[in-house]
């Protein structure tokens, strides 16, 4: 029976066009993780992770690719903590993506997510899609706003302010799911939630973050990591706690602390110093700026 029901959902996905499965931008490993939920339907869960990928690698995020660019690796682990109803549940989602190295280099992370409150809905065998200009549920919201990221930081590696596109989009999505009332969409002063890092990426006066990750992705060298750490700690005076240095510390700190390492001991105790400032929870893998 679930084979036929499958059957099903794939063809009338093909006969309306729903998912454009040439046009992948994303190559994402999706994993739903329903083990503290006791009691559930495991069929429900494994259509969830079906229909999630198929969203995640299906749909087309942007009008600029195409089947030659590279594909970026990513991964969405939904982990359910709890059901409110049948088809309601609570849960966490953690998202990270990478970006394959150029010139025998090797790859760096780009993005290490851990959002607390991925609430949604669904029923089994229920076909994913996302549109922007007619947003229904947080779900696909969510795993879009996520897309969206992923592919605004790879084009930010890959041009100066290349993912400003993708940016936009995020704010589109962050803006048209408030009549909703979804948690982690607030447009407050909070530093951590999604709008908080839509408008973000979005404002110009942070530009030379955004710039800054461009230089620091295409020459990982002494020189460009001396200039983030200088980028870094300026945002952090300006503005402390701010949500992009949390985003850089949870994905980049550990690449730009192994170049520093190749400084001299007096620029190593400067760099040291700053970072310490910046990120102090992080004071073992700083340590190795002292050594």
């Amino acid at each position: 029976m679930r084979g036929i029901v499958t059957g099903v959902f794939l063809l009338w996905s093909c006969m309306t066009g729903l998912f454009t499965l040439s046009a992948q931008e994303l190559h994402a490993a999706v994993t739903v993780n329903s083990s503290a939920v006791q009691g559930s339907s495991r069929e429900l869960f494994r259509s969830l992770e079906e229909s999630l990928q198929t969203l995640l690698n299906g749909q087309r995020w942007s009008d600029r690719f195409t089947p030659s660019d590279r594909k970026i690796r990513c991964s969405f682990n939904l982990l359910i903590t709890e059901q409110v109803t049948d088809e309601s549940f609570g849960g966490e989602l953690y998202v990270h993506s990478t970006r394959a190295g150029e010139g025998g280099r090797p790859g760096s992370t780009l993005l290490v997510v851990r959002d607390r409150e991925a609430g949604f809905t669904y029923s089994a065998y229920q076909p994913l899609y996302f549109d922007l200009y007619n947003i229904r549920d947080n779900l696909t919201a969510l795993v879009a706003y996520y897309a969206c990221l992923i592919l605004g930081l790879d084009a930010d590696a890959s041009a100066p302010l290349g993912g400003s596109a993708f940016f936009r989009k995020m704010e589109q999505i962050a803006s048209a799911v408030q009549p909703y009332g979804w948690k982690g969409w607030e447009m407050n002063q909070r530093q951590s939630n999604r709008t908080a890092i839509a408008v973000a990426f979005n404002e110009g006066s942070l530009e030379q973050y955004r710039l800054m990750w461009y230089r620091f992705h295409s020459e990982p060298r002494l020189t460009t990591a001396a200039e983030a750490v200088e980028v870094l700690y300026s945002l952090h005076r300006d503005r402390p706690g701010h949500i992009l240095l949390t985003l850089f510390g949870d994905a980049r700190l550990p690449e730009l602390v192994t170049i520093l390492v190749q400084g001299d001991s007096s620029d190593r105790e400067h760099w040291s110093h700053l970072l310490q400032e910046i990120y102090p929870t992080r004071a073992d893998m700083l340590e190795m700026l002292r050594e």
